[in-house]
């Protein structure tokens, strides 16, 4: 018989050791010991690692991360090796519907995965479980020692931008992330399903960042787009989490001219890369990706689940986003 059990006390080592099976011995050693380290440290609950016993045997595990920002990560089950087959699609299942019938339980608005274009094994049981295939995102990166937009210095827009302040233009920030969502082009399932308060939190859930890495562009003191950037310390670089143009000021040159800003700013820190991602739908974005010098590094294939209760439904907690 099948059971479904979180993987708390003698339950948590065989749920480690096939999580990170995949894993060279090495790896999974380390890996295991990262884990029990964030558990002894309070920064992961166990609750959320569910392991699948047949009878006593451990025969699948599975894991969500509930983020700071109310996203449910949801990694695809792993089987065991002696159970992959026809019989683990069911093991996939019972893990995937115990879940998900926890996450609807938490704070998450929604419940996301990321996925290699590859893995159509675990894509086909994210769709048999109520989760929908949204788009491809390209992760682009942009090697700073590469000067190839030297030349655009002196022709390029120069906007005003304010930096962001929590207590003073939180407000401001949020209403200009509402109005780049309109008509954009990077996931627009999501317009209207968030607003620019929720944005922010998530936004402040991901990386490192200073008051002048966020920042709120102005052009003849109208209000016209917005530029989040963050610190990757374990990779020498900074990352673009958001650019965004309201839709009358598209088209304009106001894109160009942020991410030309992002570039200066990451290199003037001595950051030895700057990263950005974008939906592969979004042509205009990509496109002037390209242009700039940014590779493509990875494509994943986003997978969502959206709980009942949305942000934009959800009385708003002013506590909360402090």
């Amino acid at each position: 018989m099948l059971r479904i059990q979180p993987a708390t006390g003698e339950r948590l080592q065989p749920a480690l050791g096939l999580l990170f099976s995949p894993l060279p011995a090495k790896a999974r050693t380390r890996r295991i010991a990262e884990i029990r380290r964030e558990i002894d440290e309070g920064d992961f609950d166990p609750k959320f690692l569910l392991l699948a016993k047949d009878n006593s045997n451990p025969v699948g595990v599975q894991l969500t991360v509930i983020r700071d920002d109310d996203v449910g990560m949801v990694w695809p089950p792993v089987v065991a090796a002696e159970f992959k087959g026809l019989a683990s699609e069911s093991i996939e299942d019972a893990l995937l519907s115990e879940a998900t019938r926890r996450l609807d339980k938490t704070k998450a608005w929604i419940g996301q995965s990321l996925l290699e274009p590859e893995q159509t094994r675990e894509h086909a049981a994210l769709q048999r479980n109520g989760f929908t295939r949204l788009t491809e995102l390209r992760f682009f990166e942009r090697l700073l020692s590469d000067t190839s937009d030297q030349p655009e210095r002196a022709a390029r827009l120069r906007l005003k931008y304010e930096p962001f302040r929590r207590t003073k233009n939180r407000a401001e920030f949020a209403g200009v992330l509402d109005a780049t969502y309109r008509g954009s082009l990077d996931c627009p399932e999501f317009n209207g399903v968030r607003d620019g308060r929720q944005s922010l939190k998530n936004h402040e859930a991901v990386g490192a960042f200073t008051s002048d890495m966020w920042r709120l562009y102005r052009r003849d003191g109208a209000d016209v787009g917005v530029l989040l950037l963050v610190k990757r310390f374990d990779q020498k670089a900074w990352e673009v989490l958001y650019l965004g143009v309201v839709e009358a000021a598209r088209r304009s040159g106001i894109g160009r001219a942020m991410l030309l800003d992002a570039i200066d700013a990451a290199r003037g820190a001595n950051a030895e890369r700057l990263l950005i991602v974008a939906d592969v739908r979004n042509l205009p974005a990509v496109g002037l990706y390209e242009s700039l010098g940014f590779q493509p590094m990875a494509t994943r294939v986003a997978f969502v689940r959206l709980a009942n209760a949305l942000p934009g439904h959800r009385p708003y907690d002013s506590a909360r986003q402090q």
